[in-house]
């Protein structure tokens, strides 16, 4: 009877770490590593389009070819 009754508590108190701890942490553990999980993903998607906007201002811009200037005369216009 003695043993029954120590089995039956510890029972019970194994029931109640189990639903009293052990799955609200672990599920708690979860919804974390799920937020961290969104975070980092978030932060990777704004250093990619960080990324190719810096990549987009280095690309060359075409413009149109200068005149060349002749180094052998300097033009200019007489003041009075």
């Amino acid at each position: 009877m003695l043993k029954t009754v120590l089995l039956l508590l510890l029972a019970y108190i194994a029931y109640r770490f189990i639903f009293g701890f052990v799955i609200p942490v672990a599920r708690a553990t979860k919804s974390v590593r799920q937020q961290f999980k969104a975070a980092q993903d978030q932060m990777e998607a704004q250093m990619r389009a960080q990324q190719g906007y810096a990549q987009a201002q280095q690309e060359p811009v075409s413009r149109p070819a200068a005149k060349k200037i002749s180094k052998d005369y300097i033009d200019f216009e007489e003041v009075e």
